[in-house]
């Protein structure tokens, strides 16, 4: 029984790590939050990627998966929106947002 035990806490740790990681990540991605800023708010940060090279369309499509699951679809338009932009939020390319018109 202890051993069951031991592999549930261990399946939350690590999907406890998995959730941290994604949320990072979408946070620098999308410009809401620097690396400084995480690392300044935790002791240990975690993320899906580097977040100091650039980030890839498999990932981002990974993360948009992994907001599916949790059931974010604001998420998933935004990352949606950066892979359509060759990377780059739509805010900055035209004035766009993922979830609505143009901004004044």
């Amino acid at each position: 029984m202890e051993d069951y035990e031991r592999k549930l806490i261990e399946r939350e740790k690590d999907m406890e790590l998995l959730d941290m990681a994604n949320r990072n990540t979408y946070m620098i991605v999308t410009g809401k939050k620097t690396l400084d800023d995480i690392l300044e708010t935790v002791e240990q940060a975690t993320f899906v990627c580097n977040p100091a090279e650039e980030i890839d369309c498999d990932t981002l499509e990974g993360m948009m998966d992994y907001f599916i699951d949790t059931e974010e679809y604001e998420k998933c338009a935004v990352l949606r929106d950066i892979i359509d932009s060759s990377g780059e939020l739509l805010e900055k390319n035209s004035g766009t947002t993922a979830s609505g018109p143009p901004r004044e």
